[in-house]
């Protein structure tokens, strides 16, 4: 569940490159010298890597399967520490709040002010014990 949460709800929304070398994908020409932009979102929703990519599925073969932390060696190195701190956040949650509805969104959330995070500064919500 948790790296489908990942992948569903990636944290970053871009990052951009320099090409390094005159490269070919997906039949367009990348010169030497362009600005690339990877979209983590577009990435992580590419039906051509990732079957039903559309559908938020928490028992997904191969969930690791996905861009929100990067690849290979700008890899984020914080990546298990991120799924540890949201496997832990559940857990504990579901533990105080078993039962569905418990928990009841109540207001629209409210994104960070950023072009590059995808991030939440409110999301209301009522317990109800």
């Amino acid at each position: 569940m948790v790296s489908e949460i990942i992948r569903w709800q990636t944290p970053l929304a871009h990052m951009r490159r320099t090409a390094l070398e005159d490269f070919e994908l997906g039949g367009k020409q990348i010169k030497k010298g362009d600005k690339v932009v990877m979209w983590y979102v577009s990435g992580n929703r590419d039906g051509d890597e990732i079957e039903n990519a559309d559908r938020f599925i928490i028992d997904r073969a191969n969930p690791r399967h996905h861009l929100s932390f990067g690849f290979g060696i700008h890899r984020c190195v914080g990546n298990r520490l991120a799924e540890m701190q949201l496997r832990v956040l559940w857990e504990e949650t579901l533990k105080r709040w078993p039962k569905p509805g418990q928990i009841e969104v109540v207001g629209e959330p409210r994104r960070v002010f950023s072009t590059f995070v995808k991030g939440f500064e409110a999301l209301p919500v009522r317990i109800n014990a």
